[in-house]
């Protein structure tokens, strides 16, 4: 479920540029004849302003998920156009951008802009090597970039390192990931939504032994999961969600100790608890016995074609037209429901995981300081797709081309479709309100992102405390210290170890380097503070 939910994992839109391209290109020609000294050379004003109407090249390498636009397009040349620029766009499939990122930085031969998908030692190396604008003091410039001054004040507070700001981020919502169930399974059994986790249980173990699918067999399970080799939020087990308010378990990040400090949710101070639980559902059958070599697609398959009535990862982004069409196609009573966070083991208010807010940022190639005119144009493009109306220019495209108008609604065209400008975004509007929603969206997916737009900050929602947090160690050590415990966790579940074993992996995890993690990302988040 990849789309679905994560965590840190967390793009489309955006506010200025129409009316500002078209003054920049009336104003080049009147200025060039005007000066304060009245000597026939522009003034220094009037030079700042071909500068920036100056048309130039930019190159701008962004990651790519499904197939690469077209080269050549109605919707490439829809941004040339507003953006009076020659767009070289470099699209790098997810599975390779990580290797290309890499032979890029050290070929000399940066973008002018590069996204950086994690805050990883890839970013933190790249940016510490000086090969990147700190970007804090234009990020303050209202004046001249309205759009970025007001990126939320969180996230750029994530992405100070060393008191400087070197990425502009690709905003997503807050709100992370729910716990969803079968709406009309709760119904058909006469069950009310659930508020704590033993309530919880009770309607999981219904969905097990009570024939919600009424074919006459005992073939459905409470809880859709699986394990896979990732990282983030999927990476352990997609629970995110359902351990949310027992603030533990790998899926959440790290968590607050108790002690004035910070530690990764696998070995929180509610952790014990929240494996039992899990090795509790496994037990008792309420999730699938071959769960631990279940894939993401598996594991929303076995919720979409009802092999399962609850999943534990779905954000607000999984309610698409495309998964209730495949849901209804094996079964046509198919609804579902977002819950409010469930109460926390101790009987307080719960909260859900907000998401950083960001996927990924865009830093600046420091060449550009060479020019400040193209460095100004990179920055007002990048302003102009985080503001309302480059928003609805990269949302449905050009009138006519990539969108009509039929009974006063707008409808994307095939060709909207295969090569609006959308294809070829960098960053985007923030997802609150309309933003959240897509082009594609029905009546029934607006209601239902809304729905869980809304569960998600119920309660006493809370983020991950690693985010934008820097350790060597951890960056060297990290992946193979969480596949480790996120074994031993599978081996808790299922059976093969108690509950305290959780003891002897920390341990274990503290002498493969978790020890020197800790005290690295601790001193990072005491500085943050």
């Amino acid at each position: 479920m990849k789309s679905i939910g994560n965590i840190l994992t967390v793009a489309t839109a955006v506010v200025m540029v129409s009316s500002l391209v078209a003054a920049c290109s009336k104003g080049a020609d009147t200025e060039q004849s005007a000066n304060a000294a009245g000597t026939g050379q522009p003034s220094q004003q009037a030079q700042a302003t071909q500068k920036v109407d100056k048309k130039y090249k930019i190159r701008a390498m962004n990651i790519l998920y499904g197939a690469a636009p077209p080269d050549t397009s109605t919707g490439k040349k829809a941004i040339e156009d507003r953006y009076n620029i020659e767009f070289d766009y470099l699209p790098v499939a997810s599975g390779e951008y990580n290797n290309k990122m890499g032979v890029t930085l050290a070929s000399g031969d940066v973008p002018d802009t590069v996204l950086f998908p994690y805050l990883d030692a890839v970013y933190f190396n790249a940016i510490s090597s000086d090969q990147f604008i700190p970007l804090e003091s234009y990020l303050s410039d209202s004046a001249k970039y309205p759009n970025l001054a007001k990126l939320p004040k969180d996230v750029m507070d994530t992405l100070k390192y060393k008191g400087h700001i070197y990425g502009i981020p690709r905003l997503r919502g807050i709100p992370g990931a729910t716990i969803v169930m079968r709406k009309d399974w709760l119904d058909k059994l006469g069950l009310q939504v659930p508020t704590t986790y033993d309530e919880l249980y009770t309607v999981m173990k219904a969905f097990k032994e009570k024939d919600p699918d009424g074919n006459g067999k005992e073939d459905t399970y409470g809880l859709a999961a699986g394990v896979n080799s990732g990282a983030g939020v999927n990476g352990a087990y997609p629970f995110v969600s359902l351990m949310a308010s027992m603030k533990a378990g790998p899926s959440i990040g790290w968590v607050e100790d108790g002690k004035g400090g910070i530690i990764p949710g696998e070995f929180a101070p509610n952790n014990k608890q929240a494996i039992g639980y899990l090795a509790k559902l496994y037990k008792d059958g309420l999730i699938a016995k071959d769960f631990a070599i279940k894939k993401d697609q598996q594991v929303e398959d076995d919720f979409l074609l009802g092999k399962a009535g609850v999943v534990a990862n779905w954000g607000y982004t999984g309610f698409t037209p495309e998964r209730l069409a495949k849901a209804r196609a094996a079964d046509p009573k198919f609804q579902l429901i977002a819950i409010p966070p469930l109460k926390a083991p101790d009987g307080s208010e719960g909260g859900y995981v907000k998401s950083a807010g960001f996927f990924g940022v865009f830093a600046l190639n420091k060449d550009l300081l060479k020019d400040t005119g193209k460095l100004e144009k990179m920055l007002k493009i990048l302003d102009d797709q985080i503001g309302d109306d480059g928003a609805n220019f990269f949302k449905w495209g050009v009138d006519g081309v990539h969108f009509k108008t039929e009974n006063g609604q707008k409808v994307v065209t095939d060709l909207g479709k295969t090569e609006g400008p959308n294809k070829y975004q960098l960053t985007n509007h923030a997802n609150e309100g309309e933003w959240i929603l897509s082009s594609a969206d029905t009546p029934e997916t607006t209601k239902l992102k809304q729905d869980s737009f809304s569960k998600a900050m119920q309660g006493k929602a809370y983020s991950s405390q690693d985010v934008g947090l820097f350790s060597k160690t951890y960056a060297e050590k990290g992946a193979e210290l969480y596949k480790n415990t996120v074994d031993g966790v599978v081996k808790i579940i299922v059976g093969e170890k108690p509950v305290d074993y959780l003891d002897q992996m920390f341990e274990d995890w503290k002498a493969r380097g978790g020890k020197d993690a800790l005290t690295e990302m601790n001193d990072a988040w005491k500085a943050r503070q």
